[in-house]
């Protein structure tokens, strides 16, 4: 993934960094294959205050993958100059500012993101 200083970038892969660690978990301490079953996971290196539902953790990770996806569309076109570029990033950064808003009780979700979306 190109390298990015943008706070918003680091707080989603941060978020999707935590999504994978739990499915990860969650996918160790399962004791079946099938994963349509609810699992309830509070990994020991997590803040116990937030209890985690994986209700599959295959699914999850794949949520994992398109977000860094949609994070890598994003890194290629806002990153240019001209205005055919402008209209792409601007929807994009709406995308990623919908996809934090999923975390907006996080203590690092920044106010201003909610009044940007």
């Amino acid at each position: 993934m190109t390298e990015n200083n943008n706070p918003l970038v680091a707080f989603l892969l941060a978020r999707i960094e935590e999504d994978e660690a739990t499915a990860g978990f969650v996918r160790n301490d399962s004791p079946i294959e099938e994963t349509r079953f609810c699992t309830w996971a509070t990994p020991a290196d997590q803040d116990r205050d937030r209890l985690v539902v994986a209700v599959d953790y295959q699914r999850v990770l794949a949520e994992c993958v398109a977000k860094r996806r949609i994070i890598e569309a994003y890194l290629e076109v806002e990153h240019h100059d001209s205005p055919q570029y402008a209209a792409a990033t601007d929807y994009m950064e709406t995308v990623l500012l919908e996809l934090a808003s999923a975390h907006a009780d996080h203590p690092d979700y920044l106010p201003q993101w909610e009044e940007e979306r």
